[in-house]
């Protein structure tokens, strides 16, 4: 019997990557957490736009990548989305229902057709990026939110037993790496990562570029900041004080500047702006 691994598992429990733009533009959002055999674990989530509606949702930096399948009455080609550096706007298709997935770049990393630093900031077809032809069966239109969930397994699973992986050299000490990063609330540099591993700060680098996409410095604060996100979402009020000592920011000016980056507005008012959009 296979267990995923607790680097794997760990991370993602304490720290699922939040996209609250699609809970709070889309009535019939829904998601479920599955873990994979050896892997990070995948949030799939499905929405429906409705046509009355501009098709643009917010989204925000949170280091993993989303693919996105469209399927009903506009049917179109499936994307994947790379994380972005700061918040944008995702521009999709009104009367469309789209079954997605949000992964770790590292689990697709060894197949990906293109380096994942070329995906930051960035969407492409999928075939681009994966060597998937088309998949029916998850964009059929009659197929249950479970039943997507198991299509999508297998074409993985496929493409895991296919496909010629590329070098995974590195990859246990990303694991270790991620598991710090997550536990900390994105509180590591790149000297603590380097004396965790053992190894020196460049090779560090190597590892997050080749499966991340990014700099780790940059993969650490967005850490930080969707610790942040999390935070302000709770249903107890959290003020700055708590938000500050719990995600480990240095002072109040240092969390507004760099919720600031992220997201392009100050905690206060992309919270409002958020809770008031529909």
């Amino acid at each position: 019997m296979n267990h995923e691994p607790a680097a794997a598992a760990t991370a993602f429990e304490i720290f699922p990557p939040l996209q609250p733009g699609f809970t709070q533009h889309f009535d019939d959002y829904i998601e479920q957490p599955v873990r994979f055999p050896s892997s990070f674990p995948i949030l799939f989530y499905q929405f429906s736009i409705p046509m009355n509606h501009s098709g643009r949702c917010p989204v925000l930096p949170g280091g993993w990548l989303d693919i996105l399948f469209p399927y009903g009455s506009n049917l179109s080609i499936p994307k994947v989305y790379g994380s972005s550096i700061s918040r944008a706007d995702l521009i999709l298709q009104p009367g469309t229902t789209y079954f997605s997935a949000r992964m770790f770049p590292a689990s697709l990393a060894p197949f990906a057709l293109i380096p994942m630093k070329k995906l930051v900031n960035r969407s492409v077809p999928l075939y681009e990026f994966l060597p998937f032809d088309r998949c029916p069966k998850i964009q059929s239109g009659i197929l249950s939110f479970s039943s997507r969930i198991s299509a999508f397994q297998q074409e993985i699973t496929l493409l895991r037993h296919t496909s010629l992986p590329k070098t995974e050299k590195g990859a246990k000490e990303l694991m270790l790496a991620i598991e710090q990063i997550y536990s900390s609330c994105g509180n590591m540099n790149l000297i603590d990562l380097s004396e965790m591993l053992n190894c020196s700060t460049r090779h560090v680098r190597s590892v997050f570029e080749k499966f991340v996409g990014m700099p780790p410095k940059t993969f650490c604060q967005i850490t930080r900041f969707q610790s942040a996100v999390a935070k302000l979402l709770q249903p107890r009020n959290n003020t700055y004080v708590d938000i500050i000592s719990e995600s480990g920011y240095y002072d109040q000016a240092h969390f507004i500047r760099e919720f600031k980056k992220f997201s392009r507005e100050c905690p206060t008012s992309w919270l409002t702006h958020l809770l008031h959009q529909s």
